[in-house]
């Protein structure tokens, strides 16, 4: 996960570079770029929704057994203050 900014930069400049270098008219170019940047931020929105929607997960797993080993703790301490 720390290397996936690195890795979008590249595969974006890379793009960048080999359409600006492709021999097509301008407006095809454009078209092009416009096209293949349209694709990129839709990936890119794709994967942070999806990072999202693990630490979200992630953070509900743990309030959960968080408040499970809570409740465990009060019925532990019910049962000794009973005895």
């Amino acid at each position: 996960m720390k290397s996936l900014p690195g890795v979008l930069v590249g595969l974006a400049v890379g793009a960048v570079i080999g359409i600006l270098l492709a021999p097509e008219s301008g407006k095809k170019t454009r078209k092009r770029i416009s096209s293949e940047s349209d694709s990129f931020f839709k990936d890119l929105q794709d994967q942070l929704q999806s990072g999202l929607d693990s630490i979200k997960s992630q953070y509900n797993d743990y309030v959960d057994t968080a408040a499970g080993k809570t409740q465990d703790l009060v019925s532990q301490a019910k049962k000794k203050a009973k005895q």
